[in-house]
């Protein structure tokens, strides 16, 4: 099984959009994460965490997610990293059988994760025109965003796998107004 999901990583001039892509194969069993060098460690460990805390139960396969981050980004910054991490989960999930969806491959999420189940959303209007502009469902559980292409809540998502807690960033990475 394969599929791709879209996020964005932030910079100066606003979100980016950054191609997840991975797969499950039956191989040695585990979880690689690749592109994000020293910091892919740190978010698997936190998505095994995450897994086997609420008790998921994971099909025994080999699950390689990938980060697509081109080049014209500069250098990795953990500040902006760490909005992958919640897209990382929600792919992994996906892979594992575990969510009630039957693609991702037009959708966008972005988010950060805390080991107790707690994502923060980062939305702003900056993130909605990237989901207009690249025609992608909006994953999202922060109420008050409206996105044209449509919202997949995150809590209908999750609700019959876990027991995950959402909540908005305030303060958005995007400074500008609309």
């Amino acid at each position: 099984m394969e599929t791709q999901l879209q996020t964005c990583y932030f910079t100066k001039k606003g979100p980016s959009l950054v191609t997840l892509f991975g797969y499950a194969t039956k191989s040695v069993p585990g979880l690689e994460i690749n592109g994000l060098g020293k910091y892919g460690k740190s978010i698997k460990e936190k998505i095994v965490f995450v897994t086997r805390s609420r008790q998921l139960r994971v099909p025994l396969k080999r699950f390689v997610l990938n980060v697509e981050i081109s080049d014209d980004l500069g250098n990795l910054e953990s500040s902006s990293v760490k909005w992958l991490e919640y897209p990382l989960l929600l792919h992994y999930w996906f892979l594992a059988g575990l969510l009630p969806i039957s693609k991702l491959d037009n959708c966008l999420a972005v988010g950060s994760l805390t080991p107790s189940g707690e994502v923060e959303e980062p939305l702003n209007h900056a993130v909605v025109d990237l989901c207009l502009g690249h025609d992608l469902h909006l994953i999202s559980s922060t109420t008050g965003i409206d996105s044209p292409n449509g919202i997949i809540d995150g809590k209908d998502l999750f609700g019959q796998v876990a027991d995950l807690s959402f909540k908005w960033k305030e303060s958005a990475p995007v400074s500008e107004t609309r």
